[in-house]
């Protein structure tokens, strides 16, 4: 019986309802080389109502290195991953989706990274389809050279988001993120954005704001599951205002509403959502307005890209002037496969995983963002589509 003073990485893996998809996501973890008493996978369980605790109880009876807990009540993504922090035993923990796949070797490489005493590592990942086909790497920084950065210091904090391409690069998918226990606990809980999705951003945001040295190791260690996403039914433009609304809220929060780093982390926002998005999202306020609302999505628009400069005023008149038509001219110049055809609920779970994958944590409906968890932020297979092909996010529960 490993003590908690002993565990050098705890694998922290928040689930809800993910019986489909837990067991492979453990087995792609247990078997790794590095797998000793020094590490620990901690499943906490948000109150699923399916197989998941038959599932992951099947493992935990095999492998003494599993620990299972299951809450009383669902309370969301952002509680149930602080919650599955507060009770790991390890010195660094890895935030980890349920539905996602740990790279065969990765676990040992992450091991040696930790070495270097960093508070957080954030590694790359691959973006796949539902029964995890690989499509492409999500970017993350213009290269993939390795990088430090003290974040509490404002010239190396501004030279690394300038660097970035994607809003990972600034703690938005969850996964791909290992961070030092202790400093994830120096600060209190950030609850005004409990409920956001963004809240894990927003704790390491406001560690940063006295020191938060953040390391960039340039390999991808997982693969990601797309199309798995359960909370369509909220629509394609409340998925972009919690992005939006969200991450900028953030920004003004811990950078300040008028500063560089801000403008910075609209530029990501922009890599990460792309024009496409944008049409595919107008042409569904035509054909769903009920669920799709024009005038908030164009509001939208302009708080993402209301920076001056060329690129943003034409992706803003290309939006609200260019026929819906030309949305797969976008797509190709995107370098982004086209959507489905744009007919009533046709084909949007495929559309979904293009249109839409902001990575962050994909905490969905199993997650569920209604009461404390408002919802899965959002991201774009168009996301950094001009690296390989970009990103995804917006999709299923709690990843």
């Amino acid at each position: 019986m490993t003590t908690q003073t002993s565990v050098r990485l705890s694998i922290c893996i928040p689930v809800y309802n993910f019986g489909p998809f837990v067991g492979q996501t453990l087995d792609s973890i247990l078997g790794q080389p590095g797998m000793d008493e020094a590490v620990e996978v901690l499943v906490v369980d948000g109150a699923s109502t399916d197989n998941t605790e038959e599932v992951v109880g099947e493992r935990v009876r095999r492998w003494p290195n599993l620990r299972y807990v299951k809450l009383t009540k669902r309370g969301g993504i952002d509680a149930d991953l602080a919650e599955s922090v507060s009770l790991a035993k390890g010195e660094y923990c890895w935030l980890f989706s349920g539905d996602d796949l740990m790279r065969e070797g990765a676990l040992i490489k992450a091991l040696a990274w930790l070495d270097q005493g960093h508070d957080v590592y954030i590694c790359k990942h691959s973006n796949c389809d539902r029964d995890m086909h690989v499509l492409n790497e999500h970017p993350v920084f213009r290269t993939d050279e390795v990088r430090v950065a003290e974040l509490g210091d404002g010239a190396q904090r501004l030279g690394y988001l300038t660097e970035g391409i994607t809003s990972e690069a600034l703690f938005s998918f969850m996964s791909g993120l290992i961070i030092r226990r202790e400093k994830w606990l120096s600060v209190e809980s950030q609850d005004q954005f409990m409920g956001s999705c963004w809240a894990h951003a927003a704790r390491l945001l406001a560690a940063a704001q006295m020191q938060l040295r953040v390391c960039y190791v340039g390999e991808v260690w997982l693969d990601k599951r797309g199309d798995n996403d359960s909370f369509l039914d909220r629509g394609i433009v409340n998925r972009l205002r919690i992005a939006v609304d969200g991450y900028q809220g953030i920004a003004h929060q811990y950078f300040g509403k008028d500063s560089e780093e801000t403008a910075q982390v609209r530029r990501l926002l922009r890599n990460d959502l792309k024009l496409p998005v944008w049409m595919y999202a107008r042409r569904r306020t035509l054909d769903v307005p009920e669920l799709e609302n024009r005038k908030e999505l164009d509001r939208l628009m302009d708080a993402c890209f209301s920076d001056p400069g060329l690129a943003p005023w034409l992706t803003r008149n290309a939006y609200r002037y260019a026929p819906l038509t030309a949305y797969r001219i976008f797509a190709f110049l995107s370098r982004c496969p086209p959507a489905v055809p744009f007919g009533k609920g046709q084909g949007l779970s495929r559309a979904y995983v293009l249109a839409t994958s902001f990575n962050l944590h994909r905490h969905t409906e199993p997650w569920g963002c209604s009461g404390a968890d408002a919802g899965c932020a959002a991201g774009s297979s168009w996301a950094g589509s001009r690296n390989r092909g970009g990103g995804r996010c917006f999709d299923g529960q709690y990843g």
